[in-house]
């Protein structure tokens, strides 16, 4: 059956004659009746009868009307949602994140774009997050800096610390762990600049002082030169979770480590918008499912 020989035959049914129905589906009646024919020969049974005034439908007919009209809805239902679809109109949700989350939240943001894909992110990575948001310039800020001003609401994301990340044939590859005060052995550590001030004032309450070769702002950077030997570095956790590879150790620290909380932000007088509370509620089930999974795996 094709959908052409359905349509005619529903018509006929409203119209309750072929001649209405003919100038209603605007074709010749010979063609109508054909189709009909066709149709009533692949069920082999008459839909109609025919009488003097026009058509009366058949117990078989009224079976395929009533299922008929139920596939026209349907179809009409799947017209609506598809035009909606092309047509619904796209929102931008401006986002500030400090340069060190970047990387930890990226699948969150890929994740929250293909579920949404009317919603456009433009993320900028930004120290100044405070400031972006009072200013008005974005909608959330993503940060680990304490916010002072009142006019901004926050609310905790996660709690972030850091790890080291060494490779497999370091002297320390067998070990899962070291206090942080044997750090002051290790000569050849590298971090984040960002995280300076944070490892500078833990290493302080142990009465030394980090030797470090490096400092640069990007984490794959930090992997990459581990990868090839150039030392170890300290690493955020949340960026080592998912990180698979054999040429490397993860080792955890142990005592009184650098650790830091991770913050959304956002204006309290600007009535907040539906795409913008969507993304706030979807980013704190995100970090909720990953801490979830890192319980389950043990980390």
């Amino acid at each position: 059956m094709e959908l052409r020989q359905l349509e005619y035959f529903i018509q006929i049914c409203k119209s309750g004659s072929f001649t209405k129905a003919k100038e209603e589906l605007g074709v010749t009646q010979p063609t109508l009746s054909q189709q009909i024919r066709v149709l009533e020969d692949e069920y082999n049974i008459p839909l109609f009868d025919r009488v003097n005034r026009g058509v009366e439908i058949t117990e078989a007919g009224k079976i395929l009307l009533n299922k008929g009209n139920a596939i026209m809805e349907l179809l009409e239902e799947a017209r609506n949602e598809i035009h909606e679809r092309r047509h619904k109109s796209v929102e931008t949700i401006s986002i500030a994140c400090c340069p060190a989350e970047l990387e930890y939240l990226a699948p969150y943001f890929i994740k929250f774009h293909q579920n949404y894909p009317h919603i456009v992110l433009k993320i900028v990575d930004a120290e100044d997050v405070e400031d972006r948001v009072l200013e008005q310039r974005v909608d959330i800020g993503i940060t680990a800096q304490t916010i002072t001003n009142t006019s901004v609401t926050t609310t905790h994301l996660y709690r972030q610390e850091l790890a080291m990340l060494i490779h497999s044939a370091h002297p320390l590859a067998d070990k899962s762990s070291i206090p942080f005060r044997a750090l002051k052995q290790i000569n050849s550590m590298m971090f984040l600049e960002q995280n300076k001030s944070l490892i500078d004032m833990c290493c302080f309450s142990y009465g030394f002082t980090l030797k470090s070769i490096i400092h640069t702002s990007t984490t794959s950077v930090l992997i990459h030169w581990v990868r090839h030997g150039l030392g170890a570095s300290l690493i955020p956790t949340s960026v080592l979770d998912n990180l698979r590879d054999d040429s490397v150790r993860i080792l955890k620290l142990e005592g009184r480590i650098p650790s830091w909380d991770i913050s959304l932000a956002y204006l309290k007088s600007v009535t907040m918008r539906p795409s913008v509370r969507l993304f706030i509620q979807e980013i704190h089930s995100y970090v909720r499912e990953n801490e979830v999974k890192l319980s389950c795996s043990g980390n």
